[in-house]
């Protein structure tokens, strides 16, 4: 059992060009899913920080697989992350973690999120040749909404709920946005 406020896990699914970015606060089971164009490091980023501003707060680790963009290199086993992620982390003030190799069982909660949002979201919306990036997302979000919003089947609670009481025990969001992605370049005219 995890504690409160302690774990967020992430995964990245993929159908053709339409890539999904799915995370899963651990004791509280809420889920958060967006779309996006691609799996890039500065995408991953952006989208774990809608996902905490979403939470209300920073959990104490964020747990990751093996996933190159984040990934710097492994030494011995372990998962040295990128120069990015850990200016990332120290920002919102989280541990970075991964998952050990070859072992889907250290992040299968995410993993059955991927599979609930490409079925339940992403399919559908491949279907009808509908790849507006804006508007899929309007739709993660709502989808979001009404699973966080019922009782979840492993926890017999609702998950918005269980959120109330954890977001005491998430860290506080830094006050400064962080910069994601290159520095912009700036031209005299």
């Amino acid at each position: 059992m995890v504690a409160p406020g302690t774990h967020l896990v992430l995964g990245w699914g993929s159908s053709g060009v339409v890539h999904v970015f799915c995370a899963v606060l651990a004791w509280s089971r809420w889920r958060f899913v967006r779309f996006a164009a691609d799996e890039k490091s500065a995408t991953t980023l952006a989208m774990l920080g809608e996902c905490f501003a979403e939470l209300g707060g920073t959990p104490q680790v964020v747990l990751a697989d093996r996933m190159g963009c984040l990934k710097g290199g492994v030494v011995a086993n372990r998962v040295v992350p990128t120069a990015d992620y850990v200016r990332f982390a120290l920002h919102y003030r989280f541990r970075p973690d991964f998952c050990e190799a070859a072992d889907p069982e250290s992040k299968g909660i995410v993993e059955n999120l991927v599979g609930y949002a490409k079925s339940d979201l992403l399919i559908p919306l491949l279907l009808d040749d509908q790849l507006d990036l804006a508007k899929n997302n309007e739709a993660a979000k709502g989808w979001c909404e009404e699973v966080n919003a019922v009782m979840h089947s492993e926890i017999a609670e609702v998950p918005e709920q269980r959120l109330a009481q954890e977001r005491l025990l998430l860290g506080p969001l830094p006050s400064l946005q962080l910069r994601i992605g290159p520095a912009p370049v700036l031209r005299k005219v």
